[in-house]
Protein backbone atom coordinates (compact mmCIF):
# COMPACT_ATOMS: atom_id res chain seq x y z
CA UNK A 1 0.00 0.00 0.00
CA UNK A 2 2.88 2.34 0.58
CA UNK A 3 4.68 1.91 -3.06
CA UNK A 4 0.90 2.71 -4.35
CA UNK A 5 0.46 6.13 -1.94
CA UNK A 6 4.35 7.05 -2.97
CA UNK A 7 3.09 6.00 -6.70
CA UNK A 8 0.51 8.43 -7.00
CA UNK A 9 2.20 11.12 -4.81
CA UNK A 10 4.94 11.10 -7.19
CA UNK A 11 2.17 10.77 -10.09
CA UNK A 12 0.35 13.56 -8.47
CA UNK A 13 3.17 16.20 -8.45
CA UNK A 14 4.48 15.38 -11.82
CA UNK A 15 1.22 16.27 -13.47
CA UNK A 16 1.36 19.41 -11.08
CA UNK A 17 4.34 20.48 -12.62
CA UNK A 18 4.22 19.87 -16.03
CA UNK A 19 0.74 21.97 -15.77
CA UNK A 20 2.76 24.82 -13.93
CA UNK A 21 5.31 24.53 -16.86
CA UNK A 22 2.52 25.10 -19.37
CA UNK A 23 0.90 28.34 -18.10
CA UNK A 24 4.35 29.66 -17.94
CA UNK A 25 5.05 29.66 -21.58
CA UNK A 26 5.70 33.14 -22.73
CA UNK A 27 3.73 35.30 -25.56
CA UNK A 28 6.29 36.47 -27.45
CA UNK A 29 6.23 37.60 -31.39
CA UNK A 30 4.01 39.81 -33.00
CA UNK A 31 -0.30 39.41 -32.37
CA UNK A 32 -2.81 37.93 -34.20
CA UNK A 33 -4.89 39.93 -35.72
CA UNK A 34 -8.71 39.39 -36.16
CA UNK A 35 -10.01 42.44 -38.29
CA UNK A 36 -13.39 43.25 -37.39
CA UNK A 37 -13.39 42.12 -33.84
CA UNK A 38 -9.92 43.28 -32.41
CA UNK A 39 -10.55 46.57 -30.74
CA UNK A 40 -8.11 49.49 -30.45
CA UNK A 41 -6.44 49.59 -26.66
CA UNK A 42 -6.32 53.24 -27.05
CA UNK A 43 -9.51 54.57 -28.87
CA UNK A 44 -12.03 51.87 -28.90
CA UNK A 45 -12.51 51.41 -32.37
CA UNK A 46 -12.60 48.06 -33.89
CA UNK A 47 -9.69 47.22 -36.17
CA UNK A 48 -10.65 47.05 -40.01
CA UNK A 49 -7.59 47.69 -41.81
CA UNK A 50 -4.58 45.95 -41.08
CA UNK A 51 -2.06 48.07 -42.91
CA UNK A 52 -1.51 50.93 -40.45
CA UNK A 53 -2.25 48.39 -37.24
CA UNK A 54 -0.03 48.20 -34.34
CA UNK A 55 0.73 46.47 -31.21
CA UNK A 56 2.98 46.64 -28.31
CA UNK A 57 3.13 43.55 -26.35
CA UNK A 58 3.65 44.13 -22.72
CA UNK A 59 4.11 42.23 -19.80
CA UNK A 60 2.41 42.65 -15.81
CA UNK A 61 3.23 40.95 -12.92
CA UNK A 62 4.48 38.25 -15.10
CA UNK A 63 1.83 37.84 -17.14
CA UNK A 64 2.25 38.94 -21.13
CA UNK A 65 -0.01 40.07 -23.65
CA UNK A 66 -0.87 41.86 -26.63
CA UNK A 67 -2.29 45.47 -27.04
CA UNK A 68 -3.64 46.15 -30.48
CA UNK A 69 -3.99 49.56 -32.49
CA UNK A 70 -6.20 50.25 -35.25
CA UNK A 71 -3.54 53.23 -36.37
CA UNK A 72 0.34 53.15 -35.67
CA UNK A 73 -0.50 57.53 -33.94
CA UNK A 74 -2.80 55.30 -31.37
CA UNK A 75 -0.03 53.21 -30.39
CA UNK A 76 2.34 56.12 -29.97
CA UNK A 77 0.12 58.51 -27.96
CA UNK A 78 -1.24 55.66 -25.59
CA UNK A 79 2.42 54.98 -25.16
CA UNK A 80 3.15 58.80 -24.71
CA UNK A 81 0.57 59.18 -22.09
CA UNK A 82 2.02 56.17 -20.24
CA UNK A 83 1.14 52.38 -19.34
CA UNK A 84 1.62 52.02 -15.57
CA UNK A 85 1.58 48.65 -14.59
CA UNK A 86 3.01 47.45 -18.11
CA UNK A 87 6.55 46.56 -19.17
CA UNK A 88 6.90 47.56 -23.13
CA UNK A 89 8.39 43.71 -24.24
CA UNK A 90 8.56 44.58 -27.95
CA UNK A 91 6.95 47.07 -30.76
CA UNK A 92 4.70 45.50 -33.84
CA UNK A 93 3.83 47.43 -37.03
CA UNK A 94 2.22 45.96 -39.86
CA UNK A 95 4.25 47.20 -43.57
CA UNK A 96 2.00 49.11 -45.37
CA UNK A 97 3.09 47.44 -48.43
CA UNK A 98 3.22 43.76 -47.79
CA UNK A 99 0.82 43.35 -44.75
CA UNK A 100 3.30 41.91 -42.58
CA UNK A 101 4.63 42.39 -38.96
CA UNK A 102 7.83 44.37 -38.68
CA UNK A 103 9.45 45.15 -35.30
CA UNK A 104 9.01 48.64 -34.97
CA UNK A 105 12.76 49.28 -34.00
CA UNK A 106 13.35 48.02 -37.40
CA UNK A 107 10.75 49.55 -39.37
CA UNK A 108 11.18 53.10 -41.27
CA UNK A 109 7.98 55.52 -40.49
CA UNK A 110 6.68 57.68 -43.67
CA UNK A 111 4.78 60.85 -41.65
CA UNK A 112 2.56 62.91 -43.69
CA UNK A 113 -0.40 64.99 -44.05
CA UNK A 114 -3.31 62.52 -43.49
CA UNK A 115 -4.99 64.47 -46.15
CA UNK A 116 -2.40 62.41 -48.68
CA UNK A 117 -2.69 59.68 -47.32
CA UNK A 118 -5.30 57.73 -45.06
CA UNK A 119 -4.51 56.23 -41.84
CA UNK A 120 -7.75 55.02 -39.63
CA UNK A 121 -7.71 57.50 -36.96
CA UNK A 122 -6.04 60.55 -39.64
CA UNK A 123 -2.21 60.11 -38.17
CA UNK A 124 -0.73 60.27 -41.84
CA UNK A 125 1.71 57.70 -40.32
CA UNK A 126 2.55 54.50 -42.04
CA UNK A 127 5.68 52.01 -41.76
CA UNK A 128 7.93 50.00 -43.85
CA UNK A 129 10.27 47.42 -43.32
CA UNK A 130 12.85 49.18 -45.37
CA UNK A 131 13.82 52.71 -46.07
CA UNK A 132 13.74 52.49 -49.72
CA UNK A 133 10.15 51.92 -49.68
CA UNK A 134 9.68 54.66 -47.12
CA UNK A 135 11.54 57.18 -49.61
CA UNK A 136 9.42 55.86 -52.24
CA UNK A 137 6.06 56.66 -50.46
CA UNK A 138 7.40 59.84 -49.19
CA UNK A 139 7.78 60.45 -53.26
CA UNK A 140 4.45 59.90 -53.34
CA UNK A 141 2.95 61.13 -50.84
CA UNK A 142 5.55 64.07 -49.43
CA UNK A 143 5.77 63.91 -45.87
CA UNK A 144 9.17 62.45 -43.09
CA UNK A 145 10.93 59.48 -43.44
CA UNK A 146 11.72 58.92 -39.59
CA UNK A 147 12.72 56.02 -37.30
CA UNK A 148 10.82 54.75 -34.01
CA UNK A 149 12.22 57.90 -31.81
CA UNK A 150 12.16 60.44 -34.25
CA UNK A 151 8.22 59.50 -35.04
CA UNK A 152 7.57 59.99 -31.32
CA UNK A 153 8.76 63.24 -31.22
CA UNK A 154 7.55 64.20 -34.84
CA UNK A 155 3.82 62.89 -33.26
CA UNK A 156 3.97 64.86 -29.75
CA UNK A 157 5.27 67.89 -31.71
CA UNK A 158 2.57 67.61 -34.14
CA UNK A 159 -0.11 67.19 -31.77
CA UNK A 160 0.90 70.63 -30.11
CA UNK A 161 0.96 72.53 -32.81
CA UNK A 162 -2.70 70.96 -34.15
CA UNK A 163 -4.55 70.94 -30.54
CA UNK A 164 -2.66 73.96 -28.71
CA UNK A 165 -4.30 77.49 -29.39
CA UNK A 166 -1.79 80.23 -30.54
Amino acid sequence: MNTYIRIRTITLIAIAATLAACGRTSLQGPPELRLGRSECAECGMLVSEDRCSSSLLVESRGLREHLLYDDIGCMLDHEHKGLPGFNIIERYVHDHNTRHWVQAENASFLFTDPQTLYTPMGSGIVAYSTKSDAIAAAETHGGMVLDLAQLADARIAWKQRRYTSP
